[in-house]
């Protein structure tokens, strides 16, 4: 009985070190949500990315992805179904989105190095796309 007992703690023990979470490069996502239905993803690759995430209200949805070392994600919804889709790839990247009200969507892309991409909507159902090729790119979006 002992044995067996043994066995399993040792089994469980090995199972649960083996589970132990991955080394993210220094890579860190935040994310709070409040309300109903709401959805957040995306993934990191590289080091030194940061995703912040909060979203409060009825079905709204993030995807964010970073590829590379040093970019920043900052999204903000309040309000029902607004969607933002952000993509980075490259070194050091800044994205920021604000939507307030309802149905509103934004895509943004970034490919290179130092660019910058601002978004805030206001109102409903408003629509926004930014895509940034290079280095040291600015975009700035303000809609009600």
């Amino acid at each position: 009985m002992i044995a067996k007992f043994f066995a399993i703690s040792a089994m469980a023990l090995s199972i649960g070190l083996g589970m132990t979470p991955a080394h993210a490069g220094g890579s860190t996502v935040n994310i709070e949500q409040y309300g109903f239905g709401n959805g957040a993803g995306g993934g990191q690759r590289g080091f030194r990315n940061r995703m912040t995430i909060h979203q409060d209200g009825v079905r709204n949805n993030v995807i964010s992805n970073q590829w590379g070392s040093r970019n920043r994600a900052v999204i903000g919804q309040s309000g029902s179904r607004n969607s933002a889709n952000t993509f980075q790839r490259g070194s050091r990247n800044i994205v920021g989105v604000g939507q307030f009200g309802s149905g509103h969507s934004v895509v943004t892309s970034q490919d290179g190095a130092g660019n910058a991409i601002g978004v805030i909507q206001g109102g409903r159902n408003n629509r926004a796309t930014a895509r940034q090729v290079g280095a040291g790119n600015v975009s700035v979006i303000v809609q009600d």
